[in-house]
Parts: C-alpha cells; sequence; structure tokens
C-alpha cells in the first residue's frame, strides 16, 4: 500500500512539478502586479522624488511633472483612505 503511494508520487513528478512551476510564476506575477497597483506609501513616495529629480535634471517639463505629481497624489490619497478604513 505505501508502495504503490510513494510511487505514484514518483510517477507524478513530470506532470505535478511543471503545474507547480506554473502556478508559483503565476503567484509571483500576481504579487507584482499587486505592488503596481495597490502600491504602498512608500513606493508612492519614491515615485515622487524620482519625478522631482526627472524634473529638476529637465528630463520631463513642468507639464508632464504635474500630470504625473497629480496621478501620485491620488494614489496617495487612496492608500490614506485604505487605511483610515
Amino acid at each position: 500500500m505505501v508502495f504503490s503511494y510513494v510511487l505514484s508520487k514518483i510517477l507524478a513528478v513530470p506532470v505535478t512539478g511543471p503545474a507547480k512551476m506554473g502556478m508559483k510564476l503565476l503567484e509571483t506575477i500576481r504579487d507584482e502586479a499587486d505592488k503596481e497597483l495597490y502600491p504602498d506609501e512608500s513606493q508612492v513616495k519614491g515615485k515622487l522624488i524620482e519625478l522631482q529629480t526627472l524634473l529638476e535634471s529637465g528630463q520631463i517639463s513642468e507639464r508632464e511633472y504635474e500630470a504625473q505629481e497629480e496621478n501620485l497624489i491620488g494614489r496617495w490619497r487612496e492608500i490614506q483612505k485604505s487605511k483610515e478604513a
């Protein structure tokens, strides 16, 4: 009985191994997407600092800066609201 269980597990590795790796890959992709879609406060602050640096170095215009800043501040406010809830 135990032998057949172990044998079935060994024989299933070529099938279950890739499936488990695929699931792990999908979980990693989901986690990274969540980080991008639902950033935490420190990520938003970091992006604001990066944005300021781009403006100061002349890599983006004032108009681009204001548009992106507005978006980031909106995200920051959403994070604050979710913390309050």
